[in-house]
């Protein structure tokens, strides 16, 4: 099985790169990286250094990048759906197209109408980063798009499932609502918490050992800040965060009104009620408290 990754000189390609390699495929990375070639042979694997979306790209550079098994789709959010749109329409039959896309909906919609019937298709999002050893008890969604599951489709699921990964289906609507809290509120609350350090001129180093709670909650910020801003950028602007952004914003007025206001009771209800829409916040407690004491063991 040749797998094709469109992307592959990037943090994620590069992983899926070595991730298929090792598990028995022919890999080729495709990307525009000057570094391609370094990459590729760090990897071990074959590549084509060139700019797909690029006006100055021959067709017939495309028509050998869509020549393999697998053609996997992974570029920055911005730029997915017209990457899908230059390769999707030399597909050939009985070939899989998919993309490793944060978003899902407009990509989903793209593949289908830009690959002819006999084209499988499947979009999956890992909920991991590229610094996992492993995808071992990693969970990665699969958007199964009604028609287009086939052979190599099922090969893809093996492969992954074989190497103790935790597959979870969702159509495309449901995943990008649920990614605009899972990941959209997340990071918006980070970013938030970072940018107030920074406003407040705090001294983030020297504060660090005082709790081990705030070590570790400030370990999650820096470790948003340590990576890619356009990443993060083009999740908060491709989801549906309006919604979103306007009922925490809501949420920490009310709540800053109440401390303004030495409103207690107000305080003390907006907190009870968010503990019983949390659910089991008993469980919480106990698992953050393992994680505390694996922090102050580490030190």
């Amino acid at each position: 099985m040749l797998v094709t990754i469109i992307g592959g000189a990037g943090a994620m390609g590069g992983w899926f790169a070595k991730f298929f390699k090792q598990n028995g495929a022919d890999v080729r990375i495709v990307d525009r990286s000057a570094k391609t070639p370094e990459i590729a042979s760090s990897l071990g694997v074959d590549f084509m250094h060139v700019d797909i979306l690029s006006q100055h790209c021959p067709s017939d550079i495309t028509e050998d990048i869509t020549d393999t098994d697998v053609l996997i789709i992974s570029v920055p959010i911005d730029i997915t759906c017209n990457v899908i749109e230059a390769v999707g329409k030399r597909m050939k039959d009985g070939t899989l197209l998919m993309d490793l896309t944060s978003v899902k909906r407009e990509p989903v919609r793209k593949m289908l109408e830009c690959t002819k019937d006999d084209v499988e298709i499947l979009s999956i999002h890992p909920m991991f980063g590229p610094t996992a050893k492993s995808i071992r008890n990693q969970t990665v969604i699969f958007i199964e798009i009604s028609g287009r599951w086939g052979k190599l489709c099922d090969k893809i699921e093996n492969i992954f499932e074989r190497k103790g990964a935790r597959i979870v289906f969702m159509s495309a609507d449901e995943h990008d609502r649920t990614m605009a809290v899972i990941q959209g509120l997340s990071h918006f609350v980070l970013l938030s918490y970072g940018i107030t350090l920074q406003n407040l001129n705090f001294n983030v180093e020297h504060a660090r050992e005082m709790s081990p709670l705030y070590e570790i909650f400030t370990d999650f910020v820096g470790r948003i800040l340590h990576q890619d801003p356009e990443l993060y950028a083009n999740i908060q602007m491709n989801l549906d965060m309006k919604e979103i952004h306007e009922k925490f914003i809501a949420a920490a007025k009310m709540l800053s009104s109440s401390v303004l206001n030495k409103d207690e009771e107000k305080f003390k209800s907006v907190f009870l009620n968010a503990r019983k829409h949390f659910g089991n916040t008993e469980k919480a407690l106990k698992e953050s408290d393992e994680i505390i004491e694996i922090k102050l063991n580490k030190r």
